[in-house]
Parts: C-alpha cells; structure tokens; sequence
C-alpha cells in the first residue's frame, strides 16, 4: 500500500523507539497507542510555556506511524480514499507553507471555502473527513469539530441546494427492465449473456451491493424447504461481524443461474460470477470480478435496453452496478411494502437510504399528492 504519511512535511520530529511507558496501574491494562494517546492528551494541557513541545511532536510521529502500520486492515478503496483526499490537502498546505497537521481550525476553515467554488458539497465532506481521521490517527483534536466549522458547512449546503445542486444518484433498473430482458436473454446460447442474466437477476433480487455481488461464492448458497435459494451475506458495509444476512432467492433466479453453470460448464464452488473470454470460455477466477466489470454488465444491459425497449430507459443515463439496489428499492415502496420492511431488505441501518432512494415514490404517496390526484 501507498504510505499515508510518507513524503509529507510535518511540525513533527520522527522517533518511533520513544513509546509511553505505564505510570499508574490502570496502564498495565492499555496497550501501547492506548498509553500514547493518555500521555499526548495529558501534555497538550500544559502551558505553553512549559509544554515539552518535543516530547509532543514525538509522541503524533508514533501515533502516525502506528496507524500507517494498522492502515492495511482498511477496506482497500476506504484506504485509497483516505490517502487521496489527504494527499490533497496537504499539497494545499504546501503551497501556503501551512502545516497539515496539526492544522488549526481557521487554515481548515479557510480549505474548505476554498474547495466549495470548484466542488460539490458531498466532495467537501469526504475532504472533511479525511482531515478528521488523520488528526485522530495522531491523537489530536480534529479541526473539524468546532462549532462555527459546523456552521459553515451548512451554510455551504443551504447556498449549493439553493443554486441547484442536488445529490445524484444511479438510474434505476426496476422489475420493468428485468422482465424485458429476460425475455430477449433466456434463450441465448453466448456464456456471457447468460451470466450477465443470472447477475442482473441476483443483484435485484438480493439487492446486494457491488461488491457483495462479486464475492457471490457457491458455498454461500444454500435451499429453503420449498427449494428457493438463501444466500448468506457474511460482510456488509453496514456489518463486518456477527451472524451473516440472509437473502432469499427466487426459483426463477435459481433458473438462471442454473442456465449460467450449466452453458460454463464450471464447477460448484468458489466464485459464482466469474470473467467471461472473447472465446466465450470462462477461465480460473482466483478473486472476485471487479467492480469496473460489474458496471459493465449493467452498461451493456442498458444499451440493449436502448435497443429492444427504448421507452422504458427515456431520459435515464446508464446502468451502474448500483442501480439494481436502487430500483429494487423503489419497486417495493411502490408495491406498498413499509419503510421498515425495505430497510431490512436492503439491509441498511437506518432508513435514511430508504428515503433517499424512494424519494420520487414516497412524494407520489404523500397526503397533498393524494388530495390534489383526481383535481383536473
């Protein structure tokens, strides 16, 4: 990995042999960053005059290093996020011959009203939060706490919202799509569009996440009684531990994937969605497709869709491999199923995404929108 730390200017000295050592008996029970960080809040309430400036700069370089060290047990695009986004902030402290960290909170405040001329507002809270985390990775306090830096990203949203900026989200592939191309794919004799099929089939289904779709393994996938498929989701962006999800899978998905294994000749284990030849072969899949190749067989999909049925993608921009969770979303709203109902499907933890999905569908049932329907 990319070292988060490394090339970059800090007011910071680097000796990573000078650890903590415990001073009460409570501290036999910390480990070693846990007794840094005790000592590091302890001395930033010195006096200025006699704070042992030193000693505080050797303590944030340990506690860098340590997360730089603990950084390869991230999800890997959290990790390239996090060094992405820091790298630029520090290269705009460079140029201003500002320290990045600590960084005081009117250099922070000035960075950001910097970046909201150029940048949607979504862009500035992951710049927010790349700044936070490297702060609490050296023990300090986070510039981005105070009060009136609360302030002033709500007043960057009320302008940005009042100027039209909305947050976007993926074009919806909803039931419509699927039982369309259901019907020009079944019957194809191509490896590729059958896997596609099976994909585009489990993704609405299972209203699984990119990611989650491609680490779709042979030995997550067992039967009910009634012969539908239960998948078992053992980690999820909103839970890494514990008892795995569960997510029912119909006989006509079970169909299609069936049609896929069968056409690929490919055994039952490992990987259920694998990378498909221009020879119309499947080779060995020793990690899961990408999520590059994911969006793709959405893309593809989308362009057939343009193709066979062009009214039902007016106006849509293409597929990603999100927008099955999405139209998913939507298609259960509207059936009537309840907030809660959809959240535990789409396995979130709040219902925020719920309404943020549904939004158009959930307008379509508010109260007015009832009243005012049969006004002509």
């Amino acid at each position: 990995m990319t070292s988060l730390i490394g090339n970059q200017k800090y007011s910071i000295t680097t000796n990573v042999g000078s650890e903590s050592k415990p001073q009460k008996v409570n501290d036999l029970l910390l480990d070693s960053r846990s007794l840094m960080q005790k000592e590091l809040r302890s001395l930033l309430e010195e006096n200025i005059d006699s704070a042992p400036f030193e000693r505080i700069s050797e303590l944030i370089s340990m506690l860098l290093h340590d997360f730089q060290l603990s950084s390869k047990d991230m999800k890997i695009n959290t990790f390239k996020s996090l060094n992405s986004n820091w790298y630029l902030f520090c290269k705009w402290c460079e140029k201003r011959s500002i320290t990045p960290i600590p960084c005081t909170v009117d250099n922070f405040e000035l960075y950001i009203l910097e970046q909201a001329e150029r940048v949607k507002f979504n862009t500035l809270k992951v710049y927010s939060w790349a700044v936070q985390t490297m702060h609490l990775a050296a023990g300090l306090p986070s510039p981005t706490e105070p009060l009136k830096i609360k302030k002033m990203f709500e007043k960057i949203e009320g302008y940005k919202l009042s100027e039209g900026e909305y947050i976007s989200q993926a074009s919806a592939f909803n039931e419509s799509h699927l039982d369309v191309l259901e019907r020009a794919l079944s019957d194809s004799h191509r490896i590729i569009e059958s896997r596609d099929l099976a994909i585009l089939t489990v993704a609405y289904e299972s209203m699984l996440r990119e990611s989650e779709l491609a680490r779709m393994t042979f030995e997550q996938l067992s039967f009910t009684r009634d012969g539908r498929g239960l998948l078992l989701v053992p980690i999820t962006k909103s839970r890494h531990s514990g008892e795995p999800d569960k997510v029912v899978l119909s006989l006509k998905c079970l169909d299609a994937i069936d049609k896929y294994v069968e056409m690929s000749g490919i055994e039952r284990t490992g990987y259920v969605f694998r990378k498909v030849h221009k020879s119309n072969k499947i080779g060995k899949q020793v990690k899961p497709l990408s999520g590059v190749a994911i969006d793709k067989v959405f893309s593809n999909a989308f362009r057939k869709m343009e193709i066979i049925a062009p009214r039902l993608v007016r106006g849509n921009t293409p597929w990603s491999g999100h927008s099955a969770r999405l139209g998913a979303c939507q298609d259960l709203l509207a059936a009537g199923f309840s907030l809660l109902e959809v959240q535990v499907s789409g396995r979130w933890s709040s219902p925020a995404m719920v309404y943020r999905y549904g939004r158009d569908i959930l307008a379509e049932d508010g109260a007015m929108a009832k009243f005012r329907a049969e006004k002509r």
